[in-house]
């Protein structure tokens, strides 16, 4: 279940590196129903991340819980991998070649597969959109963890107890 979980936080994570390519090639298989309308098609490609998303949020109701009780530190980290993310726009921009589709979805499979297995695939400016943070907080272990979390968190003095799902060892995500 929790690969299941982590291919959903995958999807949503790069999920706009498709919809950038999408719209870009101008790929548009409701064109001729649409007529005038065809951008609904485009409204249709941008939900799919906040669709994505939402789902995988559910699903993540389901991962094992462990309790975060004590900390000794708290970094908030909103921003720490947005290169990264924006790196999936320029490369999905990039391909136009004659072969594009072909080379997009090698491109686009590569970057699933390295996102799912190199853990980053956490890290998704949607649920932002959703209320929720990310943080490296320590625990009193002298552990680095990244909490996901709709919460402030400033002090860990004033941190309270939080029930939390384990989506790996060293990422949690507060259902």
């Amino acid at each position: 279940m929790n690969s299941l979980i982590r291919l959903f936080f995958t999807f949503s994570s790069v999920s706009f590196f498709l919809i950038v390519y999408l719209v870009q090639s101008k790929i548009n298989p409701l064109a001729c129903l649409l007529g005038e309308y065809k951008w609904i098609t485009y409204l249709i490609y941008l939900s799919l991340p906040f669709l994505s998303t939402f789902i995988s949020i559910l699903l993540s109701k389901l991962l094992a819980k462990s309790s975060i009780q004590k900390i000794n530190s708290i970094e908030p980290c909103n921003n720490d991998f947005l290169a990264n993310y924006l790196a999936f726009f320029f490369v999905a921009l990039s391909i136009n070649d004659t072969n594009g589709t072909t080379t997009f979805f090698v491109v686009f499979g590569l970057i699933v597969l390295f996102t799912f297995y190199s853990q980053v695939s956490y890290f998704n400016p949607v649920f932002l959109v959703f209320g929720f943070n990310f943080y490296y907080v320590h625990t009193n272990e002298n552990v680095k963890i990244m909490l996901i979390s709709k919460k402030k968190l400033k002090d860990p003095q004033s941190f309270e107890p939080i029930l939390a799902g384990r989506i790996n060892d060293y990422t949690f995500m507060e259902t």
